[in-house]
């Protein structure tokens, strides 16, 4: 009897010691100083007490031997808030390393500690609204995301599907134009493969997912040291390589192959990681399924590392970074040509972009409340693109574009942080370019045939950005940040600028919290714009676009959370923009805005005195992983407008949907021998993109064939509503020192050809526009090991 009693008392931890184990490593620092926290208890909370430690004189802790699969991680200090992350994926191949900020209470004692949503807080704590952080699992985990930041963003609130084929970024009805990406802490260049010119876009980010570390993703009213932007940010970090062991991730799908490696260089001071990756999409198109279009060929490869190394007392870090990437699209001529009747089919297109980056971060703490960290990075980007189409009458290629932009730039940032109590702390810096541009432009004229270059300049120009921004909290239920952001750039007019910026959080109790932001943002206009040249009488040209002002935007946002349970919330945001000296058209009869463009640069003159408006409000209940699953329901209601000095009324935007309605959610099972599955959806929906004012609004014959534009920059119809639904299927299974995961991604999973823009169609003496149509049912199969 007692042996059964033994036997039955150790099943549990035999059972235990048979399943696969890694270790679990990281750092404890206070947020504000970076300065390691001796002491401070970290466990393993989903295990119990047995699987815990305390940080040593470093700040460093190690849990050995944890179980593999997903975690509930704990952090506490005495007077400091405590940290907790749920869904936390351990695997048998790769240690977990945790970079734990905590910041310093100013609860007193016996004080109700306000209980925030163990979820996706923003990682940058001056950000009271509009932004959460998100992790390279969630980026993994959300169904037709691709591994990419990007298109993972468009299943969040706030965050407008348009295409499916573009990984343009619409955030609250604003141009893609308005985003701003930022590496390691400084501004990067559209980091895009297949990019948009004059824009934010593109097809799919070179960022590798094996790179990145939890970073922040905003959508109005950002703190004071992000400037350069109206509309979103995406701060993105590298994470460090294993600096104890040498790890490898493969990954090989239909998109394309991703190697990447890690370790020490020298253990426990300093580290690797690399990462490749090549594209294969060849192969998808040789089996039916086309992400852009049956007469499109892509290519795409990058290349990414950062190496890291702290001093033997690890105040001084210094990190060596880069990104890299090369991308080729081809659109090809229909070969039949003999039935055409769309413009398109007599088209051929090759785009090829290329992007780099090269950076060195040095981080020192300077004392016990201050630390400084410096950025010097050198980046490029060029795209070339050319456009032919086929002469009927002849057979012959004709060239109607052709574009060369070349853009590389240096730039210094610095921050400088410091806590002057445990309620104020300070935050200041700078950010100071130079940049160098050779952009060329040359298409032909539909009306007599005849050559027009419209862009042709070369130079160089520096832009600088000094920014100070103030946390205080005078109680533990309030907070408040002010700051303000100044802005000056070597071309255009009205400059420097002054932004103040402003946030204030209250916790009405320990479950709700209203808070309130402020901020006037700016961006410079995409240089090309600047440049426009227009044809004088007598043959010369004129540049009456360099002195155009930046575009300059109030945002105002309210904010309402309500968190319910340990790990879900209710959360409401209004919010107000106002947007003025948007590039619009100089003549009066036109109602040209410049951020109605895609992509591309103005062809005409223009004056700093358009307007925008947008306004609306989202709503979203989120659960955290928690138990297996998650989701996040979120819609919005908004108008999207301009006015130009061609009409007093306000005009809709190309990006005026008026909603928008988003799901995303996901199940995973536990299965014997360390297996899990996984099954993901994702819902985009919204009223559709706004299309140019047709003569007439009514179907020809029944069909969805529209009479000819009338006003080519109104944008007073529509396509259909546009719905995606998106599903992922996925099993995850851990060996003893390898683990690996098989995934199959469905993007328009029932197939609903969503419309696109218009398209020319031409059927004997009858001109016509048509709705482009959008992808189908595309299936994508990856697998991924790590050893």
């Amino acid at each position: 009897m007692k042996q059964l009693i033994l036997i039955s008392l150790l099943l549990p931890v035999l059972c235990l010691a048979q399943s696969p184990t890694q270790n679990i490593q990281g750092i404890i620092v206070d947020r504000d100083t970076k300065q390691a926290l001796i002491g401070a208890t970290v466990k393993v909370s989903d295990l119990g007490e047995n699987f815990g430690t305390v940080t040593d004189v470093d700040g460093s802790f190690l849990i050995e031997n944890v179980p593999v699969g997903r975690h509930t991680i704990e952090a506490q200090y005495l007077g400091y808030d405590a940290y907790s992350e749920e869904g936390v994926i351990l695997n048998a191949a790769k240690a977990l390393y945790l970079n734990i900020e905590l910041i310093e209470s100013v609860a007193k004692l016996n004080e109700v500690v306000v209980s925030a949503f163990k979820g996706n807080e923003p990682l940058n704590e001056l950000s009271v609204v509009s932004t959460r952080s998100f992790s390279v699992e969630e980026t993994q985990r959300y169904p037709a995301s691709a591994n990419d930041p990007g298109r993972m963003a468009m299943g969040l609130p706030g965050v407008q599907a348009s295409r499916d084929t573009r990984s343009d970024v619409v955030i609250r009805g604003n141009s893609s134009v308005g985003l701003l990406w930022r590496l390691n802490g400084i501004d990067i260049p559209n980091p895009n493969h297949f990019a948009r010119r004059g824009s934010s876009g593109g097809g799919i980010t070179i960022f590798s997912i094996s790179m990145l570390s939890n970073s922040d993703f905003s959508t109005g009213a950002f703190p004071a040291e992000y400037g350069n932007a109206f509309s979103g940010v995406f701060d993105l970090k590298f994470r460090k390589g294993n600096m104890q062991e040498r790890e490898y991730t493969f990954r090989a799908g239909i998109l394309g192959l991703d190697f990447s490696t890690e370790g020490p260089i020298q253990e426990g001071r300093s580290s690797y990681l690399v990462n490749y990756r090549y594209s294969t999409l060849g192969i998808l198109n040789s089996l039916g399924f086309f992400l852009v279009g049956p007469r499109t060929n892509n290519t795409f490869q990058d290349l990414s590392f950062n190496l890291h190394f702290e001093s033997e007392n690890r105040r001084s870090q210094l990190d060596f970074w880069g990104i890299g990437g090369l991308s080729s699209e081809i659109f090809s001529a229909k070969e039949d040509l003999d039935d055409s009747n769309v413009f398109d089919d007599y088209l051929t297109r090759d785009n090829q972009t290329n992007m780099a980056a090269v950076g060195l971060t040095h981080t020192l703490l300077i004392d016990e409340k201050s630390y400084l960290k410096t950025t010097l990075a050198a980046m490029g980007q060029t795209i070339d693109y050319l456009n032919d189409t086929i002469n009927i009458r002849t057979n012959t290629p004709v060239n109607i574009n052709e574009e060369r932009y070349d853009q590389n730039r240096i730039s210094l940032a610095a921050c400088y942080s410091r806590k002057l109590n445990t309620r104020l702390t300070l935050k200041a810096g700078a950010f100071a370019s130079v940049l160098t541009y050779d952009l060329f432009q040359d298409s032909l004229s539909y009306i007599n045939n005849a050559r027009n270059t419209s862009l042709n300049e070369q130079g160089a120009a520096g832009l600088v950005q000094p920014w100070i921004q103030f946390r205080y909290r005078p109680t533990i239920q309030w907070t408040i940040n002010i700051g303000a952001h100044s802005q000056y750039f070597g071309l255009g007019g009205d400059q420097p600028t002054f932004e103040p910026r402003l946030g204030i959080a209250y916790a009405l109790n320990e479950r709700q919290t209203l808070s309130f932001a402020y901020g006037l943002h700016s961006r410079i206009l995409p240089v090309g714009a600047y440049f426009t040249q227009i044809e004088r009488a007598d043959g010369s040209f004129d540049t009456p676009n360099r002195t155009l002002d930046l575009i300059k935007a109030h945002h105002l946002v309210l904010a309402y959370d309500h968190k319910i349970g340990r790990n879900a919330r209710f959360h409401v945001e209004a919010y107000y923009q106002r947007l003025y000296d948007v590039p619009a058209a100089a003549d009066p009869n036109s109602s040209y805005w410049m951020l109605n463009d895609i992509d591309g640069f103005p062809k005409q003159a223009l004056l700093s005195d358009g307007q925008g408006r947008n306004f609306g409000v989202d709503v979203s209940l989120e659960k955290a992983f928690q138990q297996g699953t998650f989701f996040i329901l979120s819609g919005s209601v908004f108008a999207s407008q301009f006015r130009t000095r061609a009409d007093e009324n306000w005009l809709d935007t190309r990006y005026n949907s008026d909603f928008a309605f988003t799901f995303l959610g996901g199940k995973e099972w536990s299965l014997k021998k360390s297996g899990v599955f996984q099954l993901g959806l994702k819902i985009l929906s919204n009223g559709g993109m706004r299309l140019p004012e047709l003569t007439s609004d009514q179907l020809i014959n029944g069909s969805s064939r529209l009479a000819p534009i009338s006003n080519i920059n109104s944008y007073t119809n529509s396509a259909r509503t546009y719905f995606r639904p998106d599903l992922q299927i996925a099993y995850r299974k851990d060996r003893a020192s390898r683990a690996w995961r098989i995934a199959l991604d469905i993007q328009n999973v029932v197939s609903r050809i969503n419309d696109d823009g218009l398209e020319y169609v031409f059927d004997g003496e009858t001109q016509t526009w048509d709705f482009r149509k959008q992808s189908g049912l595309t299936p994508i199969l990856s697998f991924q090991i790590d050893f």
